[in-house]
């Protein structure tokens, strides 16, 4: 790949055309439109506490991940019903169009909705029925990860596995994730969850790094056997565990805005992804929850080459990880790859 650096406009278009992956995504939140939250409100007979896209706007404000998530809880009652869940996976299908994202995994978290009743059916139907849409009528491949609500009891917890297990291949969940509440939650906690999972074939990641220290990715390597992190942005405050990631080629979905949104960081020039890629830990751009922090990936690519000495073929190279390190089938991401390549080499040749 050669040297040449495009105009603005023309590395815009190649940023859109290429055909792209995201692996941090999250159905609840990343679903949270203001319109389609309404919508799901009206029909389930709930009020929400803003009425538009503007007082969504300043209601979508938050200082740490902790109001981040109740902001979030309060939002994701209105999701209730197979019809809502179907509405909400095609919702990211849309958005994934948009962008020319071809496959995405989605993270699930049931225990956000368990506590209220709703029927692990009703989600299996919704998820199933949101794949179809995307596939049929999006051209965009949806695939889920099961994400465990740190602050689940463990028996709690080892069900929501079975339930995956259960669903698996109705809906194509390709692997088992950690998220929610990160302080005072290890992940140790739930080590039995993930055994299991692994034992049954399940991929593994979660959520690291983020509200937690460097010490918080640790516990998820050596207690949970992941192998991807999602977040890991505090892996800088640790020499050996930057190697120990670099090593083993253990990706970081990091997603840059929303840790800007929840003042992980004091400002943008503040993040440590420069000081991850000179570690030489594979990365990727991610948009997390992208109504909620008003982005989504190609404004992730355009946000971080705006804001650091990165070459074009550099932030194309973090999109091509997403599609490398992507739970999807190894025939599938070769294809992918290759494609990516070609439109890569015309625009860098």
């Amino acid at each position: 790949m050669g040297g040449n650096t495009l105009s603005a406009p023309d590395f815009k278009t190649c940023l859109q055309e290429l055909p792209k992956v995201e692996l941090h995504n999250h159905l609840e939140g990343g679903a949270m439109f203001p319109d389609l939250a309404l919508k799901f409100a009206q029909r389930n007979g709930l009020t929400l506490p803003f009425t538009d896209q503007e007082t969504a706007s300043a209601y979508y404000q938050f200082d740490s991940l902790d109001q981040f998530i109740d902001i979030l809880r309060t939002t994701v009652s209105t999701l209730n019903t197979a019809e809502d869940y179907a509405d909400a996976v095609e919702r990211h299908g849309i958005e994934a169009k948009r962008q020319n994202i071809r496959y995405h995994e989605t993270f699930v978290t049931y225990g956000l909705v368990a506590s209220r009743g709703v029927p692990w059916e009703a989600v299996v139907e919704g998820l199933a029925e949101g794949k179809r849409r995307n596939r049929d009528q999006h051209g965009v491949e949806t695939a889920f990860i099961v994400d465990l609500d740190r602050t689940l009891p463990e028996d709690m917890a080892l069900e929501h596995v079975k339930l995956a297990v259960s669903a698996r291949s109705t809906v194509d969940i390709v692997g088992m994730g950690l998220d929610c509440q990160e302080s005072g939650w290890p992940a140790g906690r739930l080590k039995s969850c993930f055994q299991l999972a692994k034992s049954e074939g399940f991929r593994l990641t979660a959520h690291a790094g983020e509200d937690g220290g460097a010490e918080s990715i640790w516990d998820a390597l050596n207690n949970c056997g992941v192998e991807r992190i999602d977040h890991g942005v505090q892996a800088v405050e640790d020499e050996e565990l930057l190697k120990l990631l670099a090593d083993r080629e253990i990706l970081l979905t990091v997603c840059p805005v929303s840790n800007l949104r929840l003042c992980v960081f004091p400002s943008m020039r503040a993040h440590s992804l420069p000081k991850l890629v000179e570690a030489e830990i594979p990365v990727c751009l991610n948009s997390d929850d992208p109504p909620m922090f008003n982005s989504d990936l190609v404004n992730e690519a355009e946000v971080v080459y705006e804001t650091f000495e990165f070459s074009q073929q550099q932030i194309v190279g973090f999109l091509r990880n997403a599609i490398e390190h992507s739970f999807q089938r190894t025939d599938h991401k070769s294809a992918l790859l290759s494609e990516f390549d070609q439109i890569r080499d015309k625009y860098f040749d």
